[in-house]
This record gives structure tokens, C-alpha cells and sequence, in this order.
């Protein structure tokens, strides 16, 4: 798949127009349909941010933008104890264009649920910083219990979490954010998936200062922040979208 093809079909499935996506890179809509058509071809920089805002940064290094997690959390509660930093505010300009946040960076009325699937699908998931597979020998509850009872800092989100807020489906993959992977591999004995290895696994992933903020207790687990939860479930897999849409009440 060609440049011009992979644009089209990312717009495609992120629910964008060629008017939206030329708004989030700030340029003319006939830019973004002659470059899809095949007749232009962007200069390096601007197909990096088309590929930014559409979740699929050029090159082998397509992580997540944590920017992306802060502009959103910061847009729907700014209380939040996150600087602007520079990241931010690019997202923040970003999505101004389009309408989902004003001037200030707060989301606009009625954007909320737009706004935390933009921010996810800049941030999938899969793809957060230091991020580490196990092998899916416990459950998500069965991984928090053992580290309440081992006293470490965590916090469940995805579709485990997603249930605790508003009781769905099973869960398919669990995944956590926590303080100190070392220490909670040893106490919840995880074995290291196989990265070559697909199917089933249990995700960690460390605090970085924005995905653990606000984090609740909810029967007995610790939980990721409601909005950081619908943002997780948006850049999951599978049915965690749909999840999203239910602790959004868009369905059910």
C-alpha cells in the first residue's frame, strides 16, 4: 500500500473528512484530496503529521504520543495537576481547528466523546511507552489483588476496568498501569510473553504521570480515571470501542 492509498483508508476508518484532516494539518482540503489522488506528493514533514493525527506515525518508532493522553485529560478537567507543555498545546491547536476544544484548550460542548477518541487515536494502547506482555496466566483482578496484598501502586484499565464502572462484557485483555513492573512481575509471578508470540496476554504498563491521575477504588480494585478508561477502551482492540460507547451511554 502506497502513501497516498494508506492516507486515504487511515482517514477513512478515523471517521474523517478531507476537509477535517486538512484542518488538524493546516492545510487546504484540495491538498489532502490531490495527495490521496496521487498527484502530489507530500513533503516529509507534512506526511509525518498526516500520519500523527491519524495514529500512524511514519517509521519504525510509532509510539504512542503521551501529548495526546495530557491534551485530552487536560481538555475534559483542568484541574489536573499537567503542565501545557508544548505537545499539548500542538494537539490542543490541532483540535481547534476542528472544533473539539475552544481557544483555552477546554473540550467544546458536546465533544467529549470525540475528543477522547481523537486523543486515543494518537495514543493506541498497544503501542504506550515501556509497555511490557506477560504471558495470561491470572486475571486482571487476580494481577490487582496480588498487588494490593504486596502494597504496590496500580491502577486497571481496558475492558476490566471498563466493567468495574458500568458491568459489560468479559474481559479479553488485561492491562494495568503501574508503578514499578519489576516489583509487580515478582508479586504476581508473570512470565514475559514471546514479543513474536499473538494471541492472549496480560499488559503493564508504567506510570507516566498522566494515566494514573485520579485513579478510584472501585469493589476493591484500583481503577484508572473514568475518561482515561473510555480513552484506553477507544485505542484497544477488538470490542473495548464498543465498551467505550457504553460508559458514554452512546449504546445501551
Amino acid at each position: 500500500m502506497d502513501l497516498a492509498e494508506r492516507i486515504s483508508t487511515l482517514r477513512r476508518a478515523n471517521g474523517l473528512s478531507a476537509r477535517q484532516l486538512a484542518a488538524l494539518v493546516d492545510v487546504a482540503p484540495t491538498t489532502v484530496t490531490r495527495i490521496e489522488a496521487g498527484s502530489v506528493s507530500p513533503s516529509f514533514d507534512l506526511a509525518q503529521e498526516i500520519m500523527r493525527v491519524l495514529g500512524e506515525p511514519i517509521g519504525f518508532t510509532g509510539g504512542a504520543d503521551p501529548d495526546a493522553i495530557a491534551a485530552g485529560r487536560l481538555s475534559l478537567d483542568p484541574t489536573l495537576q499537567l503542565e501545557a507543555t508544548e505537545g499539548v498545546r500542538a494537539w490542543w491547536e490541532r483540535w481547534a481547528r476542528i472544533r473539539l476544544v475552544g481557544d483555552d484548550g477546554t473540550v467544546a460542548p458536546g465533544q467529549r466523546e470525540n475528543l477522547l477518541f481523537r486523543a486515543a487515536t494518537a495514543a493506541r494502547l498497544s503501542r504506550r511507552a515501556g509497555s511490557v506482555d506477560f504471558l495470561p496466566t491470572s486475571s486482571a483482578r487476580d494481577l490487582a489483588n496480588a498487588l494490593d496484598r504486596a502494597g504496590l501502586e496500580y491502577a486497571l484499565t481496558g475492558d476490566t476496568a471498563a466493567n468495574l464502572y458500568s458491568p459489560g462484557a468479559g474481559e479479553v485483555w488485561p492491562v494495568l498501569y503501574v508503578a514499578d513492573i519489576a516489583s509487580a512481575i515478582q508479586a504476581a509471578h508473570l512470565e514475559r510473553r514471546d514479543p513474536l508470540r499473538f494471541g492472549a496476554r496480560v499488559t503493564l504498563i508504567p506510570f507516566d504521570g498522566v494515566c494514573e491521575l485520579r485513579r478510584e477504588r472501585i469493589d476493591g480494585a484500583m481503577v484508572a480515571a473514568l475518561d482515561q478508561v473510555i480513552l484506553d477502551c477507544f485505542g484497544g482492540t477488538g470490542r473495548m470501542a464498543e465498551q467505550a460507547d457504553l460508559l458514554l451511554g452512546r449504546a445501551g
